[in-house]
């Protein structure tokens, strides 16, 4: 008999001492009382820059609820690969330990999210192949190209048969954190769900009923069990709550941490989450190398919120203050689609405007996808910011795998510039959102 263990050697060590810490994690001293099938507001998970916590308007977190069960016929539910220990999204260790517990048989590994629709599942060992960009934390998303498109597809490169075609993108993305709503214009990647609803409340709901025709392949949720799923969602807060070398993200007047988001509003502004360690002299707080630390992350936000040598700032687009989404909704074309910066096993399409005969590559065209819009080639939606060191890799399609990659990113695509010292700055504030 095959055995999935002999596939994981270093992963299995990794994912086993990642789960150990955070099952055996405290809960913080400021958490709720909670039942068997609740996490307590602000219960920490350890990840790779401290731990992260999630905060319930509702005081603790339901983990029994319409969320958390299936709504279809394949066993997955929407909790199925959006995690409280992975900040509402689901991290590629999440997926491989799944596969390790189950072999590839739990409900998370579908031919819907395998490489190609058509792969071989028939064994473990066919599943380990079949199921290799979901084991990096990547589903497989796509659709047609709009009948009123402004491009068409000239050319498609498809390596592994995951359904690309002239007339259809199939493309692999992460899973967006289903948290921090409350701030907040728009939901999926290219604005699916929320382009022409009303509210993030309506767009909500029309993901929610398309996960459970789609990805839980079911028979229509029914209204209570739609706006369920909708006000469970519409509860989370998630953010780092500790640093590691600085503690407490609430320290000494910092203003981080999921409970503090919970209360703020969805207006436009710099973040000011760390003013209160700008400049923080070492051992007036606590002592000498924390208080540097906590300094550093106050440098970084500044970082963040100032005019880069390029004329941008970060701020400009992540402009929703202190949570980092756009407060507009806007979407952006960050160079991730970029085919230069693609992956193996990525699909690659080759697209020509039918106006001006301009050809571009692209491994998932983002917006233009619902729009048809030449303009709107490869723009995606500005996420919250807040627990990202809670849910790499980043972007869209993963191909960041640390903050640093991703501060490396925006020097190399847009023409940011920092120097190793404010690299490393901006990097300890970001792991601190």
């Amino acid at each position: 008999m095959f055995k999935v263990s002999t596939l994981f050697t270093a992963s299995a060590a990794r994912i086993l001492i990642a789960l150990a810490a955070a099952t055996t994690c405290a809960a913080s001293a400021h958490a709720e009382p909670s039942g068997p099938d609740q996490l307590p507001n602000n219960f920490p998970f350890v990840n790779s820059a401290g731990a992260a916590a999630t905060f319930s308007t509702t005081g603790s977190v339901e983990l029994n609820n319409a969320f958390h069960t299936p709504q279809g016929t394949n066993g997955r539910s929407c909790g199925s690969c959006h995690l409280a220990q992975a900040g509402w999204s689901i991290r590629p260790i999440d997926v491989e330990f799944k596969f390790l517990l189950s072999q590839g048989t739990d409900p998370i590994f579908n031919l819907l999210d395998a490489n190609n629709p058509n792969a071989d599942v028939s064994t473990p060992r066919a599943r380990f192949a079949a199921y290799s960009m979901l084991r990096k934390g990547l589903f497989r998303r796509g659709g047609a190209v709009p009948a009123n498109a402004e491009y068409e597809i000239i050319a498609v490169d498809d390596p592994l048969g995951a359904g690309g075609s002239l007339t259809r993108f199939q493309a692999f993305r992460r899973p967006l954190a289903t948290a921090n709503f409350h701030i907040a214009k728009n939901i999926g990647w290219h604005d699916q769900d929320t382009d022409g609803i009303a509210s993030v409340h309506d767009g909500l709901a029309h993901q929610a009923s398309g996960n459970i025709t789609g990805a839980q392949q079911g028979a229509p949720g029914s209204p209570e069990t739609i706006e369920a799923i909708v006000a469970f969602e519409q509860t989370l807060r998630v953010a780092q709550q500790f640093a590691a070398g600085a503690g407490s993200l609430t320290s000494c007047g910092a203003l981080g941490g999921a409970e503090n988001l919970s209360a703020q509003p969805a207006v436009t502004g710099r973040f000011n989450l760390f003013d209160a360690w700008i400049g923080l002299v070492p051992g007036s707080c606590t002592n000498r190398i924390n208080d540097r630390n906590r300094a550093q992350i106050a440098r970084g936000q500044e970082l963040f919120n100032a005019q880069n040598s390029n004329g941008r700032s970060c701020n400009a687009c992540h402009n929703a203050q202190n949570n980092g989404s756009n407060i507009n909704g806007n979407l952006f074309d960050i160079g991730a689609s970029r085919a230069a910066l693609r992956q193996p096993g990525m699909p690659l399409y080759t697209v020509r405007n039918k106006t001006t005969l301009e050809i571009r590559q692209t491994t998932d065209p983002g917006r233009a996808l619902k729009s048809g819009k030449w303009s709107d080639m490869d723009r995606f939606k500005v996420p919250s910011l807040r627990g990202l060191s809670a849910r790499a890799p980043y972007f869209h399609n993963g191909i960041a795998p640390t903050l640093d990659d991703v501060v490396l990113h925006y020097e190399r695509t847009l023409g940011f510039v920092f120097t190793p010292d404010e690299r490393r700055d901006l990097v300890a504030f970001l792991a601190a959102l």
